[in-house]
């Protein structure tokens, strides 16, 4: 269960934002080695010249998971990935779900103006989202992903009042990059960035560095020890919802099929798992079907 926490392999993943203008893109593209961009609103046009990079141009949420799927199979080609900004995929999600509703009305014969994104529309959104950037967190490369700034407000009416600002996204892209920078240019034309959440503790929260570089943090980067993945939400969904009807027929049949009491297999399970059969999880189905197709007896 428990092990002695070792040093992994691990790259940095970044996340930044900011107003139109402060330097994202240009952050992103000074990062050392090999860069690959997945440009979504044509930000990198002017920077063919001054940077070397490769560049796919798109805001669909398919073509971003296929780019994923090659860096994937071709872990030691890039160094750095950068998706400049993650905010339009977001939106994107957004709007084909505003559409999807808006058609389902017209086929109810409704108005499609009217139409509101359900919970479970709102659900798939998320879901897709989520798969992203925890498949971006996953990749064996550096990641920066940039982002349109959001303000915060509290209050209502006319005691609402602005009390900070975040990234334009869904709010996990908060939660999994290793750090997060809002980037800032003062009156005089001076850039920095405040560090919104640094674990590796290169700059203290809050604190507000001038002329900030993404390779002010490659030192905590590291290729030893194995990489430690992130669980992708679908998958560990997946694992943890109830058993299918496929797995539990096939534990079923082959329980027959090695002459064991059909009584018994209820039994086994509560023994093992402290639950019926029918309660299982997926991934207790699987496991389970694992070992009685390769042992004897299920112990």
């Amino acid at each position: 269960m428990f092990q002695p926490a070792r040093k992994v392999k691990k790259s940095l993943k970044v996340a930044v934002f900011g107003e139109s203008g402060v330097g994202k893109t240009w952050f992103a593209l000074q990062a050392p080695g090999c860069k690959a961009v997945i440009d979504t609103e044509n930000g990198t046009d002017f920077y063919g010249g001054k940077f070397d990079f490769e560049v796919i141009k798109t805001r669909r949420y398919t073509e971003v998971m296929k780019a994923l799927d090659y860096i994937e199979a071709n872990a030691d080609k890039y160094d750095v990935l950068i998706i400049d900004p993650i905010t339009n995929i977001y939106q994107v999600l957004k709007d084909a779900g505003q559409l999807s509703a808006e058609r389902r009305a017209q086929n109810k014969g409704k108005s499609g103006e009217d139409a509101a994104l359900t919970f479970r529309d709102w659900g798939i959104i998320k879901n897709k989202f989520n798969s992203l950037i925890s498949r971006l967190c996953n990749l064996p490369c550096h990641v920066i992903m940039t982002g349109w700034i959001k303000d915060i407000y509290e209050g209502s009416g006319d005691s609402m009042k602005k009390v900070g600002a975040r990234i334009d996204a869904d709010k996990k892209v908060e939660y999994q990059p290793d750090v997060i920078i809002h980037l800032e240019v003062d009156r005089q034309g001076n850039r920095y960035g405040v560090i919104e959440k640094d674990r590796t503790m290169t700059h203290k929260i809050k604190e507000r560095v001038k002329d900030i570089n993404f390779s002010d943090f490659i030192a905590a980067s590291s290729q030893e020890g194995e990489a430690s993945p992130l669980q992708i939400d679908s998958e560990v969904a997946e694992a943890e919802a109830e058993i299918t009807a496929e797995t539990a027929e096939e534990i079923k049949k082959i329980w027959l099929e090695k002459g064991l009491k059909p009584l018994a297999l209820n039994a086994q399970v509560r023994r093992i798992y402290q639950c019926g059969f029918a309660d299982m999880t997926q991934s207790q189905g699987q496991e389970f079907l694992d070992k009685l197709i390769v042992t004897k007896e299920v112990e």
